[in-house]
C-alpha cells in the first residue's frame, strides 16, 4: 500500500527530528526521481506528490549545519549514478571525521 501525501509529510518530519538529534556527520541524499523500485516513473507506486510532501517536510525539519547536509538529487534510488554520489559522500565524510 502507498503512503499518502500526508503520511510521507509526517513521514518526512520524523526523519528530520532523528538527524538533528544527530552529533556526527550527516549527508542525506534525496533521490527525487522515486525510493524504490515501484515507485519509479510508469510504476505502480509512482507519486510525485506523495514524494514532494516527503522531501518538503524533511528539508522543513532538518536543521542544517556544516555537520548536517542534505541534498537533492535529480535521480533514482536504484540509479548507479546515484549509488556512486552516496560512496563519494561517504569517504568524503571518513575524510573529514
Amino acid at each position: 500500500m502507498r503512503t499518502t501525501a500526508e503520511e510521507c509529510n509526517r513521514i518526512g518530519q520524523w526523519i528530520g527530528e532523528r538527524l538533528n538529534l544527530c552529533e556526527g556527520p550527516v549527508f542525506f541524499l534525496i533521490p527525487e526521481l522515486g525510493v524504490s523500485a515501484i515507485d519509479a516513473p510508469g510504476q505502480p507506486f509512482h507519486d510525485p506528490e506523495a514524494d514532494a510532501a516527503l522531501f518538503a517536510a524533511l528539508e522543513r525539519t532538518l536543521r542544517r549545519t556544516d555537520k548536517r547536509q542534505l541534498t537533492r538529487v535529480p535521480l533514482h534510488i536504484n540509479d548507479p549514478q546515484f549509488a556512486e554520489l552516496l560512496i563519494t559522500n561517504f569517504k568524503e565524510a571518513l575524510r573529514e571525521h
